[in-house]
């Protein structure tokens, strides 16, 4: 009977060697890996093991509590802990990163801590763990300091009144309420480019540069991002990155891009002749022009003959939402570059309204969103454009 007692913590024993072995095949595995994959596979890797092997090792640690090898305890022990700092770590890594962290110095240091634990540097990998950490935290005060002088930035206008030209940052009063507001105003003198970073039609991996990119390529000191398109960091947009299905006609090669979608519906265009622009609600009914130098389509058109004309276009529940918001808008021989925010669709037209406009159209927003004024941002950069309008 004595025996049959003693059996299991014998049995648990040899549990606990069959443990740490598999512990260190499975780091020589994530070790070899290291050389040949990529730090977020080998992290996710690394993240399933520990989860499994966390369990095993806690069940056991309960199980054997009257284990006499208390070194091997004392192994297993440390071996808990510093898997359990490794996934608190690597929690919070994530956590920041979600938040707009920069995290990369931090993400590049858990291979090291892998290559520790697989050597059984315990205290060396805890005192990284405990750096990186640190780190974060640091990471994420600055990242919190910055934001908040960007809202000191922006907390108030820098100018009163909507600018006869140049750029201001103000407060607009409409109908569907006030604004802070992003403006540039510009003669129609300006030469107007429009611009697209392919020179043919594409189907997927379309080429894009920044803002900033096109308007110094093409010498100019003013941008406005332009189209809606779909951006590499939507799941949706997988088989078709940075491609539109908008018209662009490209100022430098004297070409339309996307031509075929000129009819589609629910379109508008605003187009730029030698003689000034010509603004069109609906592209369906453009036959050409002449003198044509730029061109661009996208939805829903703002403002046509001094009338909203928003609701006129179905519109998506997206750009019901409130976010950044931009378009251009044209009074007269003065050409509107507005970029706004906490604002929908709707709401730009209403600004556009707002500075007595007699056209505009709605541009792309969000995370595209992008304003140059005298060869430097004020807003933006945002994401790599795949087209733009610029002014020299």
């Amino acid at each position: 009977m004595k025996q049959i007692l003693n059996f299991r913590p014998h049995l648990s024993y040899l549990h606990l060697i069959i443990l740490i072995l598999s512990i260190g095949a499975i780091f020589v595995i994530i070790a070899n890996s290291l050389k040949i994959g990529s730090l977020n596979k080998i992290v996710k890797n690394l993240e399933r093991e520990v989860q499994g092997l966390t369990q095993i090792a806690k069940s056991l640690t309960r199980e054997n509590v009257s284990l006499k090898n208390e070194d091997t305890r004392s192994q297993l022990n440390a071996f808990n802990d510093i898997l359990g700092k490794y996934e608190a770590v690597k929690e919070k890594t994530a956590s920041y990163k979600s938040k707009g962290v920069n995290v990369e110095s931090v993400e590049k240091e858990l291979p090291n801590t892998i290559n520790l634990i697989l050597g059984k540097k315990y205290p060396e990998a805890d005192k990284i763990l405990t750096q990186m950490d640190a780190d974060l935290e640091n990471l994420w005060k600055a990242k919190q300091a910055s934001d908040a002088a960007a809202r000191a930035k922006y907390s108030s206008p820098t100018c009163s009144g909507i600018p006869s030209s140049g750029y201001c940052y103000t407060s607009i009063k409409t109908a569907s309420g006030t604004f802070l507001v992003h403006i540039v105003a510009l003669s129609l003198s300006k030469t107007v480019i429009t611009d697209t970073a392919n020179p043919n039609d594409c189907a997927d991996n379309c080429p894009t540069k920044p803002l900033l990119s096109y308007v110094r390529d093409n010498g100019a000191s003013i941008g406005i991002n332009g189209t809606y398109f779909c951006p590499p960091d939507y799941a949706s947009c997988a088989g078709k990155v940075n491609t539109y299905d908008m018209s662009v006609y490209n100022s430098n090669l004297n070409k339309w891009l996307n031509q075929g979608t000129l009819p589609w519906s629910n379109r508008a265009m605003m187009a730029f002749t030698a003689g000034g622009t010509v603004f069109y609600p609906k592209t369906s009914s453009f036959s050409g022009l002449s003198g044509l130098r730029g061109a661009i389509v996208n939805f829903p058109g703002l403002v046509a003959n001094g009338a909203n004309i928003v609701w006129n276009y179905q519109l998506t529940s997206a750009q019901l939402t409130k976010g950044t918001r931009g378009g251009i808008g044209i009074k007269g021989d003065t050409i509107y570059l507005v970029v706004t925010s906490s604002a929908s669709v709707p709401d730009l037209a209403s600004i556009m309204m707002a500075l007595g406009v007699n056209s505009a159209l709605n541009l792309d927003g969000g995370g595209s969103s992008a304003l140059v004024y005298n060869g430097a941002y004020k807003v933006g950069p945002g994401r790599s454009l795949p087209n733009a309008i610029v002014f020299k």
